[in-house]
Order: structure tokens, then sequence, then C-alpha cells
């Protein structure tokens, strides 16, 4: 116990030093330890420890879903919700056998262990492509839909990957066993997780501090996996579904102070994993099969990008021609370049049984795999996008100053107007802080009093608009007010001109 624990410092130690470098030059952290890590594996100065494939499946994985989808927006992820499923299901399934057909051809895999490489590589890293959209600004439902389509294709792959590596060890396939298990895997953990979602909105409107909030929902997470675990469904789209409500019900129900501590809380956590298991990682596999393996790791990542170029293009080809919803060409160019591995998929084949057949060499491939992604896709991604002209050119730093504190001021305002109506603080005091925002809001306000400031008021008023005028469309089919197939098609109308909507910054980010 004291060599792991040794062992587990040196690796934090290493991991946190990487990282602090890492953010100092403005390099992505991942990409950084993944570099870092493979440099350790060819110089052999990780100690070669052993991994319990239960410790990565029960305290690993929860937690890192769950980081992903408690800082994802719901309402946005809704309004995209046809591309995210599109993607997150029949996409999955095609770039799986895309992949799974490509390897076993040209990697000469058996087909149940290219069907496991397959499901291993169909995990997206989010870490990756949100980094370079905070420094690149794009299009908001771009985002949502990259962020949306990672989130559920994790639990899709997820699945897919304990399928394929139970008929992996077992030899056998039975397709009807393994459609049912899919199924009851991915309803039941949908079930699973909306229930403890409930649960867990109702808790933390009850806790009364962000002590006990972060308390509530650390127990939350690990008895919705256990318990998921325990019915045969999916832990994984059980924690994304929990995630996904009690994010939402966070940003509802408690004050900021407190949604900013949990957040806090679980964004350590998940980084503090992501640093462990990029080095963790290295410790599984020696530098002679890394070498030994290069030829594979180069036809894998051919056999992946071909099975994720069928699953984009086709997907959204269908969806145009089903639904009339239309995803600019230049999106799915990101959504193909923006296929980046990462500790998800790390942690997932490190899930797998010790005594699973091919398990070293698929170690080695997905870490390869993870470590050219990251190297050639993540680190030039921002450019990718400013290439693609997708990125929006960044605005002008005063106008975003002055609308940050007339954002920050009119929610100062709100909040000050909630305390008096409860009694915690005087009128006197109201007065006189109201008083201080109000010129924050004054000063705010005449900055963006220009030519500029009015222009960029006008999209976001424009779009605003559009937003309200779907939502109010698609309640009234809700309701039964008009045709579900009308209320779709004005819906979609409505999309396209979100999409197309010309912004200040560039005319051609959003076609």
């Amino acid at each position: 116990m004291r060599e792991r624990l040794e062992s587990l410092l040196l690796v934090l130690a290493v991991g946190s030093a990487v990282a602090i470098g890492a953010k100092r030059v403005g390099i992505p952290y991942n990409v950084a330890l993944v570099i870092v890590g493979l440099l350790l594996v060819v110089v052999d100065v990780l100690p070669n420890t052993p991994m319990d494939p239960e410790v990565i499946l029960i305290a690993f994985l929860p937690v890192l879903v769950f980081e992903g989808a408690l800082f994802a927006d719901a309402d946005s992820l809704r309004s995209a919700s046809r591309p995210i499923l599109a993607l997150a299901v029949p996409g999955v399934m095609i770039s799986l056998l895309g992949t799974a057909a490509v390897a076993t051809l040209v990697l000469a895999l058996p087909f149940a262990v290219a069907l496991l490489l397959g499901a291993l590589l169909s995990i997206t890293d989010t870490v990756s492509v949100l980094l370079a959209f905070r420094s690149v600004r794009v299009p908001h439902r771009l985002a949502a839909i990259m962020e949306g389509e990672s989130l559920f294709n994790d639990g899709t792959a997820l699945v897919l990957v304990v399928l394929a590596s139970r008929v992996v060890s077992s030899g056998a396939f039975h397709a009807d066993e393994t459609l049912r298990e899919l199924v009851v895997a991915m309803i039941g953990g949908a079930a699973v997780g909306g229930a403890f979602g409930a649960v867990g909105t109702a808790l933390l409107r009850r806790t009364p501090d962000h002590l006990t909030a972060i308390l509530a929902s650390i127990v939350l997470v690990f008895a919705t996996a256990l318990l998921a675990e325990r019915l045969h469904a999916s832990p994984v789209i059980a924690v994304v579904v929990l995630g996904v409500i009690v994010g939402k019900a966070a940003r509802r129900l408690l004050e900021p102070s407190r949604v900013l501590a949990l957040q806090g809380f679980w964004e350590t956590s998940g980084f503090a994993l992501n640093v462990l298991l990029f080095l963790l990682v290295g410790m599984q596999i020696q530098a002679e099969m890394l070498l030994r393996e290069a030829a594979s790791i180069g036809l894998a990542l051919i056999a992946l990008h071909a099975g994720r170029a069928v699953a984009v293009y086709g997907c959204f080809g269908v969806l145009r021609a089903l639904t009339g919803e239309v995803v600019p060409l230049r999106w799915q160019h990101v959504m193909l370049l923006g296929n980046i591995k990462g500790a998800l998929s790390m942690a997932a084949v490190l899930s797998l049984p010790s005594d699973m057949p091919y398990r070293d060499r698929l170690v080695t491939i997905v870490f390869g795999v993870t470590f050219v992604t990251l190297a050639a896709q993540a680190l030039p991604f921002a450019r990718i996008l400013r290439f693609l002209r997708v990125a929006m050119t960044t605005s002008d730093s005063v106008l975003d100053a002055a609308k940050a504190t007339l954002i920050a001021a009119r929610r100062g305002q709100a909040e000050l107007d909630e305390l008096l109506a409860a009694g915690l603080v005087s009128r006197k005091e109201h007065a006189e802080r109201r008083a201080a925002f109000q010129r924050r809001v004054i000063g705010a306000e005449a900055a963006l009093q220009t030519p500029q400031g009015e222009a960029v008021r006008d999209h976001l008023t424009d779009l605003a608009l559009l937003t309200a005028q779907k939502a109010a469309v698609l309640d009234a089919a809700r309701r039964g007010l008009i045709a579900a197939d009308t209320a779709n098609a004005h819906a979609n109308e409505l999309d396209r001109a979100m999409v197309e909507l010309p912004t200040t910054h560039d005319h051609g980010g959003g076609s």
C-alpha cells in the first residue's frame, strides 16, 4: 500500500507540474500530458504499476462523465437535439462498424476485437474541443451540437465497449441477446439517471450550504452508477442524464456562490483524474511495444477517420432529407477534424479485464491514437477553426468588458432585490448598493452606444427573438394548437435563420 501511494503521489506531482507548465505556455494541458507521458514511457521513468480495471470502471468513469454533463447547457442541448441524437446513436454505430471493418482488413484483428477497438475509438474527448472553443469563438449552436454529441456519444460508445468486450472474452456472439442488452442498457440508464436527477433536484433545494450540496452530489453520482450497474443498465448514460438534470436544477435553484462551489469541486476532480489517466496509461505499456505497433496505430487512425467521415456526412445527409434540418458543411468538417481521443478512451481501455485477449495491444493502439490526435489535431484546432472560417473574429476588448460589466451589474441588482424581499438587507443598504450597481450599468451602456456596440446588441436581439419564436411554436405543438409537422417545418426555418444570422465579427462563420 505504501509503494502504491508513493507511485500515485509521483504521478500526481509529475502531472501537476506538466499541467502548470502547459497552462503557462498556453497549450491544452491534455496535449502536454500525453506528450510527457510518451517521453516518460520511452525513457522508462514511470513505474510499471498494474491497474485494477474495477477502479477505473467504478471510480474514474462516473466522475469524468458527470463533470462534463454538469457544465452542459440543457436548453442548448434540447434545441440541437436532432443533430446530437443523429450522431450519438446511428452515428456511433456507423463509426464503430466502419472503423471495425477497416481494422479487420488492415490490422488482421479478429472481427470481435476490431469491433471492440472501433467502440473504444468512437469515444470523443470534449476537453480539447471546448478549450479551443473558449479561445476562439464559434457559433453557439455548433458548440452545443459538439458538446451534446460528445456527452451522449460517450454513453452509447461505452455501452458498446462493454458488450464487445464480453463477446471477445466469451468468444460467442448472439445477435438477439446483444441487441436486448443494448436496449436495456440505454433505456434503463436513461430511466435511472432521470429518477436520480429528480431526487437530486429535490435534495439540492434542501441543502443548507455548498459543503452539503457537494457531498450530496458525490453520493448521487456513485449511487446512480452503482444502481445502474446492478440493474444491468448503463452507468455512463445514467450519470450523463443525472449530470444534465442536476446542472440545470443547480443553476435554477441555488445561489451563484453554491453553484460555483459545486462546479469548482467537480472541475477539480475531473482535472485530477485526467492527469492521472494520461500518466497511468504510460505505466501500462512498454516503449518497445509502442514502436512495434507504430504501423498499427497509423492504420487505426485511417480506420478511425474513415468511419467518422461516413458517420458525420452520412447522418447529416439523411437528417436533412428526412427533416429538412441543415447542418452547414463547414460545421461537419469541424466535427470530423474534432474527432479527438482523450481520457475517456484511455479509461475505457484500462477498464478491460486484465486477462482479455489482445488487451495489451488495444491499450497500446488506443494510447498511440490518442497521442497522435491530441498532438496533430487538438494542438492546432483553433487554427483549423479559423481556416474553415467557422471561428468568429475576437470582438473588441472594450465592448466585451462593457458587456461583462453590464451582465454582472444587472445580476447584482436582481440579487439585491431578492435579498430585500427576503428581509436580509435593510432598505438603506439596498438603495446604496443598488445605486452603485446602477452607476456601473450606466457606464457599460455608454460604452455600448457606439456603432459597433449597437451592431452587437442588434445581433443578440435578433438571436433572442428567433429563439423565443421557436420555443413558442414548439410549445404550441405540444399543447395541440398546431400540427407537429407544421411546427417542425417552422422551427427548421427559424433554425436556418439562426445559423445564417450575420454577426458583426464574421459574416461567413455560420454558413
